[in-house]
C-alpha cells in the first residue's frame, strides 16, 4: 500500500548536515511502497523526487554560488558529485540518500529565485551506482589472485586455497573431453606433460557471498543480514567464466597463443614427395593458413615463446600413397626438434597411424593381393616438453613387417593434391606459473554483466527484501520476505495522512496474475540446450497457476540472470579428481605374428586344418615375443578352459578377428564347424 502525504508535517531536508530552506507552499509527495523492496534493479526503487527550494542565504551558501559563471576560484560545489541528504518527517527518517542539483533559476541576472533539485533515496542511489559498473570492475577481489598451478588447483579441492574461497571445479568449457565412468584424468603437468588436462583447462570459482560483499564495499555501503550468515553460503560458488575455453591472463590470449596451421601448396615441390623409410625428413610445408600469434617463420620453423618448457598439442593430417608388390604397413614418428641442435629423442609415436596401417596390411595378407592405394589419415599428437626456442617438425617412417613385406614406395600428397597439414591447437603449459587475476576473470557475457544484475538475481532467487537501515547511514537490511513480514509491526499513519482528501483502496486480488514462472536464464551450453529439447522445459524452472482467484489473469516471470545448467557430480569424485570404487574396464589384447616364425598344424573335429604360429606378439602397442605351445585339442577344450583354436587361412594371418584375447594372448572366442 502506498502512503502519501501533502502536508509539511515537521518536514526537514538535511544535506551535508545543513538544513535547507523550503518553500512554505511546496507540496512534497512521499511514497513508500512494499513492492519497491523486491527489485533493486527497478529504478527509482525506494524513493526519487524532484522538488524546488528557495534562493535564500542558507541555500545560496550551501550551493556556493554555482549559478555565477564569473566565479572561478573557489568553485566548491561540484554538480557531478553525490551530496548526502535525508528527509526528516516528524522525527522519522523517510529517505536517506543523495541530492542532485538540476537547475538554478535567476532573476534580473543577479537574484536567485530558486534551485531545482532531485532527491534520491538510499536504495535508489545504490542502484544507480551498481547499474554503471560491471563484475569485472570489482578490484577488491584481487585479494584472491594467485598463481595458476597444479598445486593450487589440487589444494582448492580440499579447501586449502584461501580457506575454500576459491575452488577449481572439473568442468568442460569446450575441450570435448571423453570421460567415462571408471577412467581417470591426469592433471599434474610435470608428471604427465603430454596427457589429458592442463592447468589452463581449469577456471576458478569464487564464493558467491564474497562477490555480494565486494559490490557493497566498493559502492560505499554496508548491510546486515542473518540470512547471509548461514553456513550453507560457504558452498555456493560462481564460476569465473569470462569467455570461451580458457581463463584470462594478462599478456596471454590462450585461445590463440601458439596456435597455427601449416600445409602444403598444390602444384609445388611440397607435393608428390617420395619418402624412403628409416630416414628423417623435415616437413616442407610453408603455407601458413593460421598464425594469429606469429610463431611460424617463412621456412616453416615454429617458435615456442613461453617463459618455461611446454608441450605442444595438435593434429597431423597425411595423404599418402603406398605402392608395393606385397603389402606395406608403415610405422610413424613425429619429431619436433630444436633447430639449433638435433635431438634424436624429440619424437612421439603415432599409434593411431600405426594401428591403422597394420590392420590394412593384415587385410591385404589375407586377400593375397599386392598394394597400390592412397589413404588420408589424421591423428592428434602431444609433443614432449620443449624448452623455449625455435623448432622444426619432421617425420620418419619404418616398416612394421619383415622381408619380403618391406619393399614399399611411399608418396605424400600424390597427384599434386595438397591435403596434408600439421596444426598446433594448444600450448599445453602456457598458463603454468601465470597470475590468475580474479577480477579479470569474472563473468562478462557479450557487453558486460552489471553488478546490479548479480544482486537482483540473488534477490529474486531467494525472495529477499532490501531496505535502508533507519539507524545507520548507508546501511541496508537484507532478509527473506517471510522473516521480514513476520517481524512487522502495526503503525498508526493517520497523523501523517491528509484525511480530508479522497483515499482510494484497491483490493489486492484485482492485481493478481494467473501464472507465476520461477526460473533462471536458459544458458547456451550444450547440456542446458539438450535438456530443454528433451524435457520441453528449462532446467530448474517451476510454474505456479492460480486456480482460486476467478479474476486473476496474465503471467509474471520471476527470472534471474544466472545460468540454469544441470550439473551432476560423478560418483566418487570431489577430492582426487578421478572416479573411485569402480574398477577400470578390462583391457582387450590382440595378438599377432610378425615375420616367418614357423607354425604348427592341427585338425579339428570338422576336418579343418589349423595353423598355429610358434611365436605370438602380445600387444600391438608394445609387441613382446612370447613362445606358445599348441596341442591337437578339439574345439571344446583348450588353454584356460576356453576354446582357443582359430582357423588360419594363411600361416602369417592374425588373431585380430577373434572376439577377445586375454592378457596371455589366448583366444577366448569359439569357431563353429
Amino acid at each position: 500500500m502506498g502512503v502519501i502525504s501533502t502536508q509539511g508535517f515537521l518536514f526537514r531536508l538535511i544535506a551535508n548536515d545543513v538544513q535547507l530552506d523550503l518553500f512554505d507552499d511546496e507540496d512534497i509527495f512521499l511514497s513508500d511502497n512494499v513492492t519497491g523492496l523486491f527489485d533493486l534493479g527497478v529504478l527509482p526503487s525506494d524513493f526519487t523526487r524532484q522538488i524546488t527550494v528557495p534562493g535564500t542565504k542558507t541555500n545560496n551558501a550551501f550551493f556556493e554560488h554555482v549559478y555565477d559563471i564569473s566565479v572561478v576560484n573557489p568553485y566548491l560545489f561540484a554538480t557531478n558529485q553525490k551530496v548526502p541528504c535525508y528527509f526528516d518527517f516528524g522525527a522519522m527518517i523517510l529517505a536517506d540518500g543523495y541530492l542532485q542539483l538540476n537547475k538554478v533559476n535567476v532573476l534580473a541576472n543577479k537574484f536567485i529565485d530558486s534551485y531545482e533539485i532531485t532527491i534520491y533515496g538510499g536504495l535508489s542511489s545504490f542502484a544507480r551506482i551498481i547499474n554503471r559498473t560491471f563484475l569485472t570492475e570489482l578490484s577488491t577481489l584481487s585479494a584472491y589472485n594467485h598463481t595458476a598451478s597444479y598445486a593450487n588447483i589440487s589444494a582448492s579441492w580440499n579447501g586449502n586455497l584461501f580457506s575454500g574461497a576459491i575452488v577449481y571445479p572439473l568442468a568442460d568449457y569446450g575441450s570435448g573431453w571423453n570421460f567415462t565412468n571408471g577412467s581417470q584424468l591426469a592433471l599434474n603437468s610435470e608428471a604427465s606433460p603430454t596427457q589429458t588436462i592442463t592447468t589452463q583447462d581449469f577456471k576458478p570459482a569464487i564464493r558467491a557471498k564474497l562477490v555480494w560483499d565486494a559490490i557493497f564495499a566498493e559502492a560505499g555501503y554496508t548491510y546486515s543480514s542473518s540470512f547471509f550468515s548461514e553456513s550453507w553460503w560457504d558452498d555456493v560458488y560462481m564460476i569465473c567464466n569470462y569467455a570461451l575455453k580458457y581463463p584470462e591472463f594478462n599478456g596471454y590470449d590462450l585461445e590463440t597463443f601458439g596456435v597455427t596451421k601449416i600445409s602444403s601448396i598444390s602444384g609445388s615441390q611440397m607435393t608428390n614427395l617420395q619418402v624412403g623409410s628409416a630416414s628423417l625428413f623435415n616437413l616442407p610445408w610453408y603455407n601458413v593458413q593460421f598464425d594469429p600469434s606469429d610463431v611460424v617463420a617463412s621456412n616453416g620453423q615454429y617458435t615456442l615463446a613461453t617463459p618455461h618448457s611446454s608441450s605442444l598439442q595438435g593434429v597431423l593430417n597425411l595423404k599418402v600413397n603406398l605402392s608395393s608388390s606385397f603389402i606395406a604397413a608403415p610405422s610413424w614418428k613425429l619429431y619436433c626438434y630444436p633447430t639449433a641442435s638435433f635431438d634424436a629423442t624429440a619424437f612421439v609415436d603415432l599409434p593411431t597411424f600405426n594401428s591403422f596401417f597394420l590392420e590394412e596390411g593384415y587385410a591385404l595378407i589375407a586377400s593375397g593381393q599386392g598394394q597400390n592405394k592412397t589413404y588420408e589419415v589424421r591423428t592428434t599428437f602431444s609433443t614432449k616438453l620443449l624448452k623455449p626456442g625455435s623448432y622444426q617438425f619432421a617425420l620418419e617412417w619404418n616398416h612394421q613387417f619383415n622381408a619380403p613385406y618391406n619393399n614399399t614406395t611411399l608418396t605424400i600428397d600424390p597427384g599434386g593434391e595438397a591435403k596434408s597439414f600439421i596444426e598446433v591447437t594448444k600450448v599445453r603449459q602456457a598458463a603454468d606459473g601465470l597470475v590468475m587475476e580474479i577480477p579479470n576473470n569474472m563473468p562478462f557475457g557479450t557487453n558486460g554483466i552489471k553488478q546490479i544484475d548479480f544482486l537482483t538475481s540473488i534477490q529474486k532467487k531467494f525472495n529477499l527484501v532490501m531496505y535502508p537501515d533507519k539507524t545507520t547511514h548507508n546501511q541496508f537490511i537484507v532478509a527473506p520476505y517471510t522473516d521480514w513480514y513476520k517481524q512487522g509491526e502495526v503503525k498508526d499513519f493517520n497523523r501523517f495522512i491528509n484525511l480530508d482528501d479522497k483515499i482510494e483502496v484497491i483490493p489486492a486480488n484485482n492485481l493478481a496474475v494467473n501464472q507465476l514462472n520461477f526460473g533462471d536464464t536458459l544458458d547456451q551450453d550444450y547440456i542446458s540446450q539438450q535438456f530443454s529439447k528433451e524435457a520441453n522445459r528449462e532446467f530448474g524452472k517451476t510454474y505456479y497457476t492460480d486456480t482460486q482467484n476467478f479474476f486473476s489473469q496474465g503471467t509474471f516471470d520471476v527470472k534471474t540472470r544466472f545460468g540454469n545448467g544441470p550439473l551432476v557430480q560423478l560418483a566418487g569424485t570431489g577430492v582426487s579428481g578421478s572416479v573411485g570404487g569402480v574398477p577400470p574396464p578390462p583391457t582387450t589384447y590382440y595378438s599377432y605374428v610378425m615375420g616367418n616364425v614357423g607354425y604348427t598344424t592341427a585338425d579339428d573335429a570338422c576336418d579343418n586344418t589349423y595353423y598355429y604360429p610358434n611365436v605370438i606378439y602380445a600387444s600391438n602397442s608394445n609387441p613382446t615375443a612370447v613362445t606358445r605351445v599348441f596341442t591337437n585339442n578339439s574345439l571344446t577344450t583348450g588353454f584356460n578352459g576356453g576354446n582357443q583354436y582359430w582357423k588360419w587361412g594363411y600361416p602369417y594371418f592374425v588373431t585380430k578377428y577373434a572376439s577377445q584375447i586375454d592378457t596371455n594372448g589366448y583366444i577366448l572366442s569359439t569357431t563353429q564347424c
